[in-house]
């Protein structure tokens, strides 16, 4: 009784969920448009760049592994055709490489129509990059932020969005603008804390820029390799116990696909199932505080110039 009672929850659940995910429906093509995707070799990121590929973009694969970087631009074109499919080079979490990447950029591209910040990483204990940031952080917020902003001016001239993949788990982080390197101590809930920052870092740039449309999107919780650095238990449990509660990384790119594509896309906004979510239960009471965005962004610029 109680077997069949369990099984009766779990497909009801596993139905509800299926159901809910929403879906990228946009017919649109890319031809003449130049989109830049961190993190693309795999998972959401490889998902999202071989959609676009499909519609005749220029798709500019950014990761930092140069041989998985290359497979999948090699995947990418064999599976669409799409020969203006590029692989070029750079770590996030090192700021020296995302400047050398937008030097790169700069030089080839004479502009960018959307930039997909989807690299992150999540880690279980405190570990310093070479730069001195700690590497969560330096990943998930420094890393895409300094990207960004270099990368405004080739985004404005086509009026350009920035797509910035995020977490429904920001709304139990916080943001402490004193401890960004984790100078006074590293939390176990430092990936909510960066994805918090994330949130914060998309509206305070909404309310900053004009010309160019941004975004943030949680995709759903993804069977992807974000989860490497966590304990082989941790895993373990999202690839089996928690599977009905997980995506898959094309179930996990359709929102991403959502923000990069669909007209309706509000900037400053926060998306969830393919649709606004801003002011749920999800989004965290701190992602309206336009006092500690403002000072999140000014310690940010501090810091990296710093590095």
């Amino acid at each position: 009784m109680y077997l069949l009672f369990g099984c009766g929850v779990y497909v009801c659940l596993y139905l509800y969920l299926k159901l809910k995910k929403g879906k990228c429906n946009s017919k649109k093509t890319l031809e003449g448009k130049t989109i830049v995707i961190t993190g693309a070799n795999t998972g959401i990121g490889f998902e999202t760049a071989l959609d676009l590929a499909k519609r005749n973009g220029r798709i500019i694969l950014a990761c930092r592994n140069a041989q998985k970087g290359e497979e999948a631009k090699n995947k990418i074109v064999q599976l669409t055709g799409n020969t203006s499919v590029v692989f070029r080079q750079v770590d996030v979490s090192l700021m020296s490489s995302v400047k050398s990447f937008v030097d790169v950029i700069r030089r080839e591209e004479n502009k960018v129509d959307i930039l997909i910040n989807n690299a992150g990483i999540v880690v279980q204990n405190k570990i310093m990059t070479e730069e001195g940031l700690e590497l969560t952080f330096a990943t998930n917020h420094f890393g895409p932020f300094l990207l960004s902003t270099l990368l405004l001016d080739l985004l404005r001239k086509s009026k350009g969005r920035i797509v910035n993949v995020g977490s429904a788990a920001s709304v139990i982080g916080k943001v402490d603008c004193d401890n960004l390197r984790a100078e006074k101590g590293y939390s176990q809930l430092q990936y909510h804390n960066s994805k918090t920052a994330t949130l914060l870092f998309t509206k305070e740039l909404a309310r900053r820029e004009t010309d160019v449309t941004i975004c943030c999107v949680h995709p759903g919780t993804v069977r992807t390799n974000v989860f490497r650095h966590m304990p082989l238990p941790v895993k373990i449990l999202i690839s089996t116990v928690f599977r009905v509660l997980t995506r898959s990384p094309s179930e996990g790119a359709q929102p991403v696909l959502f923000c990069a594509l669909d007209d309706s896309i509000r900037t400053g906004g926060y998306y969830m199932d393919c649709r606004l979510c801003d002011h749920s239960l999800w989004v965290p009471k701190s992602a309206y505080d336009v006092g500690l965005a403002k000072k999140l962004w000014e310690t940010t610029e501090k810091i990296l110039a710093e590095c």
